[in-house]
């Protein structure tokens, strides 16, 4: 005869009455149902009563069932003691199929009414009958397993008991967790979740409908009128400042849009100290596991709340959802509160204004693409052909660029060698490197009262930088290229990257021959092997018409034939004979000044020399002889072959 719980067996409560073809729980008929059939049931309560009223419901009817089965279980046998009545509960969760309970603490006192458990249930069929029918929960739904827990104790032990599930699989957990405690042990804890177990009369229920719908209502009547405004605002072309203080006004909170790096793009409220870019950036510093959850949360594309405190000690909640078009993220809009109490409207209407303020920056952006690019055509006329071509200078004239001012060509050339391929999207490279270059060069030329004009090809991007320009903002060609490709960011960092400058271009027709020089510039740093840096095209000198009459593959040869065996000798044996041939150009082929420049003995000078002749077989009595050497020392130096 069974008086323990865990003695307790299917067989010991279930009997077969033929005579009656049905099955009895000692003399309670009872019925056997799958738990897919009970999926299907709580699928349809929670489609048609809402996940809150079902689980309500659900709660109850465990509760009740619980109850139901402690009293059967009460007399059915003959318990050991009290303690093992209230334990079979926990026994009959495992014999049933619903779920296999694990308790890890049991603090039970069945004298003075004491109780205060926790464990874990493994394979609820709850659980997975909701994910069966539903995505991940943000809550626990085990709600008929709670209810009938307890119930089933509440009715063994004489005193109330509510539990309380703490985790569970259909919220994303890796098990389900509860916690069982008499109401007094809970205290205000347990408050709100006493409130599903009150029984409902029928007009308490369609009292709560009628305010349920009323509050629909309202919603829906401000999403209709937010949806109206902000359509408004499209159509009328007023931007995104607009959008975030029509959000704002309707949701009486901060609002703030981010680009892809989280740069404020537009505003509402005071957000000093909020900007996400710069919260993130500190806590990358300080906090990288901070750091490393919220970017993991950003990264999944959709509507995050995200608590945060900041390195400042500034607490802040955000809601944030991602402005997404052409399949990319291309910026962010958030609402910040001192509170998280975020209603549903807000994520509604916030994912409503991340839908505008992506039809709104693509309309922008294909707006000012094909601007750009009716620009970038003239440009491309003017820097390509040979004479200056009237109408695409006039047509930029009616547009507003003056161009008969001295201004400087710059180029930026990507990918010019395939040893710098990267690895990854070689092309969305490429396409960021360009946009972080050009939003740049806009941003600070519009900054400084100019307009800039822009060419944005494949691989490359001209454009015309005014010398007027560059004074107002005091600084010169080299440094502003320098600061420009110190924009690139992230991944766009690593792609490789040339700038090429021109001399200085005093009239429009000198475009062209600026054009061309950088071009050769470009060549010269593809040569050099550099990966990023700025050349300058006067850099070259003289060498500029040589190189534009002849390929820099045949220059270098015509150097190395007259050099070559020097420079190998000095790689060889660490000399400085190619180095002293420099210097003693550079001091008017005068040994003795020479010897004094290179710190070197004039016996040692004429030792060097003795042997460069020796190793060259050059003449250099020859003044034809002297300039070929002058000139080969040139085009290796410009070639990244030596240095001084």
């Amino acid at each position: 005869m069974v008086n323990k719980a865990s003695e307790l067996t299917l067989q010991d409560l279930f009997r077969r009455n033929e005579e009656q073809n049905s099955d009895f729980l000692r003399d309670y008929r009872m019925i056997i149902s799958s738990a897919d059939a009970w999926g299907v049931l709580t699928r349809d309560l929670i489609m048609a009563l809402g996940i809150e009223r079902a689980k309500r419901f659900l709660l109850r009817y465990g509760r009740h069932f619980g109850i139901h089965e402690a009293r059967l279980l009460k007399d059915a046998f003959p318990w050991k003691d009290q303690l093992e009545w209230v334990i079979a509960g926990s026994r009959m969760h495992d014999i049933s199929g619903r779920v296999s309970s694990v308790p890890i603490r049991l603090d039970i006192d069945t004298e003075t009414c004491h109780f205060d458990v926790e464990g874990y249930w493994y394979n609820s069929y709850e659980a997975k009958q909701y994910l069966h029918h539903f995505p991940h929960h943000h809550e626990p739904v085990c709600y008929f397993l709670v209810g009938y827990a307890g119930g089933y104790c509440s009715e063994a032990l004489g005193k109330r008991v509510i539990f309380k599930e703490m985790e569970c699989v259909a919220k994303g957990d890796p098990y389900c967790r509860y916690a069982g405690k008499t109401v007094e042990l809970w205290g205000d804890e347990i408050s709100e979740e006493l409130i599903d177990y009150e029984a409902e009369d029928i007009g308490n229920e369609l009292d709560r409908a009628y305010k349920r719908i009323e509050r629909q209502r309202e919603h829906l009547k401000l999403s209709a009128e937010l949806n109206q405004e902000l359509t408004q605002i499209v159509l009328q072309g007023k931007g995104l400042h607009t959008i975030v203080e029509s959000l704002g006004n309707h949701l009486q909170c901060r609002v703030i849009i981010e680009n892809q790096y989280f740069e404020p793009i537009a505003h509402h409220g005071d957000v000093a100290g909020f900007e996400l870019g710069h919260v993130l950036a500190q806590l990358r510093r300080i906090a990288p596991h901070t750091y490393a959850q919220i970017a993991e949360k950003l990264d999944e594309r959709q509507t995050q709340q995200l608590d945060i405190l900041t390195p400042d000690e500034l607490v802040h909640y955000r809601l944030i959802t991602p402005i997404i078009f052409h399949n990319s993220i291309n910026g962010y809009v958030s609402i910040i509160k001192s509170d998280n109490n975020f209603r549903e409207l807000d994520s509604i209407f916030l994912e409503r204004a991340a839908n505008v303020c992506a039809f709104q920056m693509l309309t922008e952006r294909t707006a000012i693409e094909t601007e750009q690019r009716l620009k970038g055509d003239l440009l491309d006329e003017i820097l390509t052909k040979p004479a200056l071509d009237s109408y695409a200078a006039h047509r930029l004239s009616y547009l507003g660029y003056q161009m008969e001012q001295p201004a400087y060509v710059f180029l930026f050339q990507f990918d010019f060698s395939k040893q710098h391929t990267v690895a990854g999207s070689e092309e969305k490279l490429r396409a960021d490197a360009k946009e972080q270059i050009t939003k740049s060069l806009i941003r600070q030329m519009e900054a400084a009262g100019f307009k800039p004009l822009i060419s944005i090809r494949y691989d490359r991007i001209h454009t015309v930088i005014p010398q007027e320009f560059l004074e107002k903002i005091k600084t010169d060609p080299k440094r502003f290229g320098e600061s420009l490709l110190a924009q690139l960011r992230g991944e766009s960092a690593s792609i490789a990257v040339v700038l090429g400058i021109s001399s200085k271009c005093e009239q429009a027709d000198s475009l062209h021959a600026g054009y061309k020089a950088t071009v050769k510039a470009i060549e010269i740093c593809k040569l050099k092997g550099n990966r990023t840096q700025v050349i300058l095209a006067g850099e070259l000198g003289h060498l500029a018409i040589l190189l534009d009459a002849r390929a820099p593959e045949e220059l270098e040869a015509y150097a190395m034939k007259l050099l070559g065996t020097l420079i190998a000798y000095d790689k060889q044996y660490s000399s400085e004979y190619v180095k002293t041939l420099h210097y003693y150009f550079e001091n008017e082929c005068n040994l003795h000044k020479t010897a004094r420049a290179m710190n070197v003995s004039i016996s040692g000078m004429r030792y060097r020399f003795a042997r460069i002749k020796d190793l060259t077989d050059l003449d250099f009595n020859s003044s034809s002889v002297r300039f070929e050497i002058q000139m080969a020392l040139e085009i290796l130096f410009v070639l990244g072959k030596v240095a001084w």
